[in-house]
């Protein structure tokens, strides 16, 4: 069997804290031709009913996280696992690998593609725990203020300004606006800002990607 050429392409992981601007960011690089991946969509393939994640939920945590229908409440769960650093570690480990998995089947689907974008983006917050950063080739970590992140997060969830600072709060403890990062993209200004910088930053990628033709 004659094997499947790998395109050259620029893996771009894509993380931060809570509200910080990634899904923004991500929606402004695919407008631009990246193709995009989030975590938090895999994840949500992986909770599906019938498959094998959402059975080991069920028995981690109990029934009470799910609704009638057998669906689990995504709600539920979220308020468990930022109020329990416990449950937040057991769901980690049930998820992480199936989600890292998953996720690089896709990258390397993009990678033999004939055609399509010369990056490929991940936006995943806890990237480096996750161990995303081992598939990928560049990391963009995005940041914005905290009283910035905390009124998005009131804005997007509807979430009381003590719950939301609690979230936040909670983000920052774990080092997510911190970490080890190749690029770096402030939302702190205006979308017009904030698209001047991810411009920016996909002309760089584009140009590395050339380069690889050469």
């Amino acid at each position: 069997m004659t094997a499947r050429p790998v395109h050259p392409r620029i893996v771009l992981g894509i993380a931060g804290p809570l509200a910080s601007g990634k899904s923004t960011v991500l929606r402004m690089l695919q407008d631009l031709g990246a193709a995009t991946l989030r975590a938090d969509d895999v994840s949500r393939e992986l909770l599906q009913p019938g498959q094998p994640a959402l059975e080991q939920v069920r028995a981690t945590f109990g029934e009470e996280l799910f609704a009638e229908d057998g669906t689990l409440r995504r709600d539920k769960l979220a308020a468990l696992i930022f109020a329990e650093p416990a449950a937040r570690q057991q769901l980690n480990r049930i998820m992480h690998p199936p989600m890292v998995a998953r996720l690089r089947q896709k990258v390397d689907d993009y990678r033999q593609g004939a055609s399509g974008s010369p990056v490929i983006a991940i936006e995943a917050a806890i990237l480096h725990e996750m161990g995303l950063d081992r598939i990928t080739d560049k990391i963009l970590l995005v940041t914005a203020p905290e009283a910035a992140r905390i009124e998005r997060l009131r804005e997007r969830d509807g979430l009381s300004e003590p719950a939301a600072r609690r979230r936040v709060k909670l983000h920052d403890e774990m080092g997510l606006g911190k970490i080890q990062a190749d690029y770096t993209i402030n939302t702190a200004g205006d979308l017009a800002d904030t698209r001047r910088q991810v411009e920016e930053l996909w002309a760089e990628l584009t140009t590395r990607v050339e380069a690889q033709h050469d």
